[in-house]
């Protein structure tokens, strides 16, 4: 026994030994790995003291970054503005480079022209005819004078029309004709008008009427410049005289006739998409269906209401035209216009006629003025170019004759013309504008049938549409109640137990009741359950609730006959007011007409 002990012990003194052993090789190891530690701990904080040194470094790369950045940001601001700065000047330079030869040339070809226009602008002046006539003034003087333009601007109208006036002063008639051939040679036009102007000035009215019918019949009717608008207030205020008057209201008239639809007596229902300008107008003064009226009665009109207010807002040109022409001219068409004993349109006309630049001259000019622009905006192109669009005025542009008198007649802000000249063109387009009047009107007219048909909840009516034809509220009302009461009882009848729909459910949550739901469990027992269970109530509402299905209906039914009924009687009282109204319009057509022809009090 005490051997088997002493081997126990030494064997666990073996064993203690042995772990004493490993403790310590751990306890060395951890030591060692201690150590190790450390060094990495210290290693760590090198590297973490790189990191931040590195992440300094990279923050004053970026600040650095960022300054470059922004410093060529700048520089390429600065380049950019440098080069948008050198356009401008270069294109300052070129300008005034250009301008100022354009300027050298303007004054070595047309500087004597201004010596030409002050001559002539002297010698129409009616002082000047005293003088010479008293002899103030020695005619070899004046015939120095015109013949020294002459030579020097051979190719000016106007210096041979200056030749022209002082040959009358020496009353050499051959030499006058040979000067007047000469300039209306240059420029027709504006020769008879300067002559027009110059007798009339000097007051030889019988002349000035024949220069007059000269210069209408050189002109264009399609492109009138601004000239001819002073000339026409000149004419209808007379102080060319009663001739001159004539000669421009027969001038006038043919001009309209031959540009606009020749006025007959009768009026086809044809397309107003092809009409003319006057057509185009009165269209536009039309009176548009507001929004909201009416609203009844074209519920029940349907399809036909596009067609009815069309032709309800033709009928309104009339009325509304009629309107704004006495607005315009609270006179009528032939109110009186007194002689202006002043002459002030003739000056007017004579000086601006006088004044005008010759087309090369104004071309020069135009690019004088274009390049001052370009100066004054610092070479800024797109600057220079609207203002120089603004700077050209109303002036720049022709107009056709027509839209001469649509403006006289419907925008006389815009025509600048006095009341006479007004009146004027307002006759002279009075024909066609009347036969536009009555081309709208008949159009509407073609709109409106005799009889329109009023539909409601499958429920229809002809009424006529004639105000002046008398309609029975009460009939029409009584019939639609009646059909809707019909129609509601007999969709009411139609309500009845549907016995294939009940035997159907009958079947189906039978036969789910009894072979699949006592086979199943869960959440399967429970659905089928419940399909079964909606069988049995779908087949018991379809039993017992006939009477509510029925009572549903009526109550559906009562209350589309009350609005059906409401909607249609003030769809009657609306159609009453509507062809009335209708009526009444296309009925100014005759007093339009009779204002026209000045045969009613104003």
């Amino acid at each position: 026994m005490s051997v088997k002990a002493d081997q126990a012990q030494y064997e666990a003194d073996s064993t203690l030994e042995r772990l004493r052993e490993r403790v310590e090789g751990i306890g060395q190891s951890q030591t060692r790995h201690e150590g190790k530690l450390d060094g990495f701990e210290e290693n760590l904080h090198g590297v973490r003291a790189h990191v931040g040194k590195l992440s300094s470094e990279l923050a004053e790369v970026r600040q650095e970054l960022a300054g470059l950045e922004s410093a060529v940001t700048d520089t390429r601001l600065t380049l950019d503005s440098f080069i948008e700065q050198y356009g401008r000047d270069r294109e300052v330079a070129t300008a005034q480079a250009e301008l100022s030869r354009l300027t050298t040339q303007w004054h070595a070809d047309f500087a004597q022209r201004k010596h030409t226009r002050a001559l002539a602008r002297g010698l129409v002046h009616t002082l000047t005819a005293h003088a010479v006539n008293r002899g103030v003034v020695n005619t070899a003087t004046v015939r120095a004078c015109t013949e020294e333009r002459m030579l020097l601007e051979p190719t000016y109208w106007l210096a041979p029309a200056a030749m022209t006036v002082a040959a009358a002063f020496r009353n050499e008639v051959e030499r006058g004709e040979s000067a007047h051939a000469h300039a209306l040679m240059l420029d027709a036009a504006k020769t008879n008008l300067f002559f027009a102007l110059t007798y009339s000035r000097l007051g030889d009215q019988v002349k000035a009427a024949n220069c007059m019918d000269l210069y209408l019949q050189s002109l264009d009717p399609d492109e009138l410049g601004q000239d001819f608008f002073v000339v026409l207030d000149a004419i209808a205020s007379k102080e060319l005289g009663e001739e001159a008057l004539g000669y421009t209201q027969l001038a006038m008239t043919g001009w309209s006739q031959s540009r606009q639809l020749t006025p007959g007596s009768s009026y086809p229902a044809a397309d107003l998409a092809d009409g003319g300008q006057c057509e185009v107008r009165l269209q536009s003064l039309c009176r548009r269906m507001p929004r909201g009226q009416y609203d009844a009665l074209r519920k029940v009109c349907g399809p036909q209401w596009e067609s009815l207010a069309e032709g309800w807002e033709l009928a309104s040109v009339s009325g509304r035209t009629l309107a704004h022409l006495r607005r315009t001219f609270p006179d009528g068409p032939n109110g009186v216009d007194w002689p202006d004993s002043a002459g002030h349109y003739v000056e007017s006309a004579l000086e601006r006629l006088i004044n005008q630049l010759e087309p090369d001259e104004a071309d020069m000019r135009e690019g004088m003025r274009w390049l001052e622009r370009v100066i004054e905006h610092g070479g800024d192109l797109e600057a220079a170019k609207a203002a120089h669009e603004m700077s050209l005025g109303p002036d720049a542009e022709p107009v056709t004759f027509m839209t001469l008198l649509d403006q006289a007649a419907f925008e006389p802000a815009t025509a600048r013309l006095g009341s006479a000249a007004r009146r004027m063109a307002l006759r002279a387009l009075w024909p066609s504008l009347e036969h536009a009047a009555n081309r709208i009107v008949a159009a509407s007219r073609y709109h409106l049938p005799q009889h329109v048909t009023l539909s409601i909840a499958d429920w229809s009516c002809t009424v006529p549409t004639d105000p002046q034809r008398m309609v029975d509220p009460g009939s029409l009302l009584d019939d639609l109640a009646t059909h809707i009461k019909r129609q509601t009882q007999e969709q009411s009848d139609a309500v009845v137990r549907r016995w294939p729909r009940i035997w159907g459910a009958l079947a189906i949550g039978t036969l789910t009741g009894s072979l699949v739901v006592p086979f199943l469990e869960g959440v399967s027992l429970g659905l089928f359950l419940l399909v079964a269970l909606a069988m049995f109530g779908w087949a018991a509402w379809e039993i017992c609730g006939v009477p509510l299905r029925r009572k549903h209906v009526l109550d559906q039914g009562g209350r589309l006959q009350h609005e059906a009924v409401a909607t249609l009687a003030k769809a009657l009282d609306q159609r009453e007011d509507f062809f009335e109204e209708w009526h009444e319009s296309m009925g100014e057509l005759t007093a339009l007409t009779m204002w026209g022809g000045d045969r009613t009090p104003h």
